[in-house]
């Protein structure tokens, strides 16, 4: 009697859904979007390439389908009822948060990849989904916070938004060592003495009540390597050429008013009365002279920001509140290169991310080098290390900056009157830090 064949076990079209998602995530993890191989994912998920395409359409929507799923893993809200005591639900916070990334380490390095070096440089619609699911995490920890802990006569709200800041930015600095070392970067150990040493700050403070910094020699205070980070997108021409200032000027009217993809060369030739070709005679490419553009335009603003700078004050925060207002009368004198700067480092056009990325990451570390030269730790409590509080100070207002930097792209006519509100949200943050937030 001939044996009965049996049938071919059925092939689960979601578990094969699921392979094709996984082998993604690890891929956009391991590569950037560009270097990213369909292929690769086919081989790694042991499907057939149309595979890919049959359930997500496209290599684009592919690796949205990732970033949803890694967000959906590392970002979203915690579950778990926190602590009231609001030290106590910073650390418990954090560290579930570290958890998770421990857990799903490809999701978090994919996120980490995203955010880069320079969460700043994040823009286009994954930033406002990034967004999304940040606002959310922060309403989740905020909610339920006892102000009880905090001393007498400071906002209690404000306070829990600082909490925030300094649980937001933990998060993305270990995302960003994780995607860059590996989960070696962020062991729990280390990250738990971190959270709790810059508890301690938030709590008590960093300034000594009743002190005042000294001023202090500045020594070799030279601007002259954050100056020369912009010949890297605009390289000064060999010699002077009136047509190319030419080019150069209504290309940054017409990108910042109409933006990379809205602006053709052709507009820009129009605009500066010149031949269509003398564009790609002294720039290469449309990409070559955005570049070219927003390098000039921060050269333009740092030179004026640099130009006859009153001596520095020594107070930590005095300085960076002195500096910022400084920032803002410079960006109010050049509105057409502060919009073009603005859009260019907040949503890049893909053709010159690289490039942007590279100098934003620079330009911050070099920005931060200039203010801290000379600034006076003597005021700061004995048992605060300096380089802790500084630490603490950078992270609260680069993560208030990240954050901030998608409203101000998303209402651009409005973005110069809102930097004042937000120059006044700076300080009080900044005067908490230096107080501290509980009972003295």
């Amino acid at each position: 009697m001939a044996p009965v064949s049996q049938p071919a076990p059925r092939r689960d079209p979601e578990e094969r859904r699921r392979r094709v998602l996984a082998a993604a995530v690890e891929e956009f993890a391991r590569s950037s979007y560009a270097g990213a191989s369909t292929n690769r994912i086919a081989q790694r998920a042991r499907v057939a390439k149309g595979l890919i395409f049959h359930h997500f359409g496209s290599k684009q929507a592919l690796y949205e389908a990732a970033l949803e799923e890694a967000w959906a893993l590392i970002l979203a809200p915690i579950e778990e009822p926190l602590p009231a005591d609001p030290y106590q639900r910073l650390e418990a916070a954090l560290m579930e948060q570290l958890r998770r990334l421990h857990a799903y380490p490809e999701h978090a390095r994919l996120v980490g990849r995203l955010l880069g070096q320079s969460a700043r440089i994040l823009g286009g619609p994954f930033r406002a989904r990034l967004e999304e699911r940040l606002h959310h995490q922060r309403v989740a920890f905020c909610t339920g916070i006892a102000p009880q802990s905090f001393r007498p006569g400071i906002a209690p709200q404000r306070a829990i938004d600082l909490l925030g800041l300094v649980a937001e930015g933990l998060v993305t600095t270990w995302l960003q060592r994780l995607n860059a070392g590996g989960l070696e970067a962020v062991t729990p150990a280390a990250a738990r003495e971190q959270v709790r040493s810059l508890m301690e700050l938030l709590r008590k403070g960093i300034y000594q009540p009743g002190r005042s910094a000294v001023a202090q020699p500045l020594g070799e205070w030279d601007p002259t390597a954050f100056l020369n980070l912009t010949a890297r997108l605009a390289p000064s021409p060999k010699e002077p050429d009136q047509r190319r200032d030419r080019i150069l000027r209504a290309a940054q009217r017409l990108f910042a008013a109409r933006g990379y993809d809205g602006t053709s060369a052709e507009a820009i030739a129009e605009e500066a009365g010149v031949a269509k070709g003398l564009i790609f005679h002294h720039f290469g490419s449309k990409a070559g002279l955005y570049l070219a553009a927003v390098g000039d335009a921060a050269t333009q603003m740092s030179t004026a920001f640099l130009q006859d700078l009153p001596p520095p004050p020594a107070d930590l925060f005095q300085r960076i509140c002195a500096w910022s207002q400084r920032k803002v009368q410079v960006f109010r004198a050049f509105p057409t290169l502060y919009q073009l700067s603005l859009a260019a480092f907040a949503n890049p056009p893909e053709a010159v991310r690289p490039a942007l990325e590279a100098y934003a990451v620079e330009g911050l570390a070099e920005g931060w080098t200039l203010l801290l030269k000379g600034i006076d730790t003597s005021p700061f409590r004995p048992d605060v290390p300096p380089a802790r509080a500084l630490e603490l100070v950078m992270l609260v207002v680069d993560t208030f900056t990240n954050r901030e930097m998608v409203q101000l792209t998303s209402e651009p006519d409005q973005s110069l009157e809102r930097l004042a509100h937000l120059l006044q949200e700076v300080g009080q943050y900044l005067e908490l830090l230096r107080d501290g937030l509980g009972p003295a």
